[in-house]
């Protein structure tokens, strides 16, 4: 149960309903904001994905939906924001469902992209797809680059810290990388599985794995919380403020470590109540 927990009428936890798992299949809608110097997102109602620059080239975290719609929205971003969709290069996943695989097969058949992933993932994704009576959403692309707890990605100027945070999905992972704004660093974090698995020994697992992940961001000073679902951090609503921020007006994405461990309790509150309703 989704609790108030002040005078303000905050929420602690969203309100996750059927009709937010139907949205994430709309690709009638899509926005984007460029949110730091060299980070951009790109949403769709319900799932964002990152298009991170480094002097190397262009990285895609996630990709929405495997639909050529979500991939041009990507591509439309892209070049919207100044920069060239012929540097596209990689395609970094968190985990095996479809709204993160989403539109890989037209960046690997139209960029020729290096695709990332954990092995348990690659074959939870082809053995268990989301939508198993759906040919269209099932595995369309393969993995190149199997990664590892503690993994790094080199990308030119940039690296992609990587940790083992299975619970959401077995082989999940999540990414702590460096962002700029205004050209003063800071590190972002994003933590692959948004949402609690559906048992509890998996909901145990998936608990410890977000204890291991604050951790691990406390040692590489995140300031910086990212989703991968907009439902989880009022996500269209700080992509439409960033849209439009004045330039003396504060980064909404840049909440300190002390605020990123605050932003990430949801996954405990949504993991605590889903628990009270077993």
């Amino acid at each position: 149960m989704n609790k108030i927990n002040n005078v303000l009428n905050r929420l602690d936890s969203p309100v996750l309903t059927k009709q937010k798992i139907i949205d994430m299949e709309d690709m009638s809608f899509f926005t984007h904001a460029l949110i730091f110097d060299d980070l951009l997102i790109v949403t769709q109602k319900e799932t964002n994905c990152f298009v991170l620059k480094s002097s190397e080239g262009l990285i895609v975290i996630d990709a929405i939906w495997p639909s050529v719609k979500a991939y041009e929205a990507i591509v439309g971003a892209i070049k919207d924001v100044g920069w060239n969709p012929d540097l596209l290069y990689k395609l970094i996943l968190t985990h095996g469902h479809v709204d993160h695989t989403g539109c890989g097969k037209w960046l690997v058949n139209n960029h020729n992209v290096k695709t990332y992933m954990s092995r348990i993932d690659d074959i939870y994704w082809r053995e268990y797809p989301t939508k198993p009576d759906r040919p269209e959403t099932w595995k369309n692309y393969n993995i190149d680059v199997y990664l590892n707890d503690k993994d790094v990605i080199l990308c030119g100027d940039k690296k992609i810290y990587v940790y083992s945070t299975p619970g959401h999905t077995p082989g999940c992972l999540s990414y702590i990388f460096p962002v700029k704004d205004n050209d003063i660093p800071h590190m972002a974090a994003i933590f692959g599985g948004a949402t609690p698995p559906r048992t509890k020994p998996d909901i145990q697992t998936y608990m410890d794995s977000l204890d291991y992940f604050i951790k691990e961001a406390d040692k590489k000073n995140v300031d910086v919380a990212l989703s991968n679902h907009t439902a989880i951090d009022n996500g269209l609503l700080r992509i439409a403020y960033s849209k439009v921020r004045y330039s003396y007006m504060p980064n909404i994405y840049i909440v300190g470590y002390e605020g990123f461990k605050k932003y990430s309790q949801v996954f405990k509150t949504l993991s605590n109540n889903m628990i009270s309703d077993f």
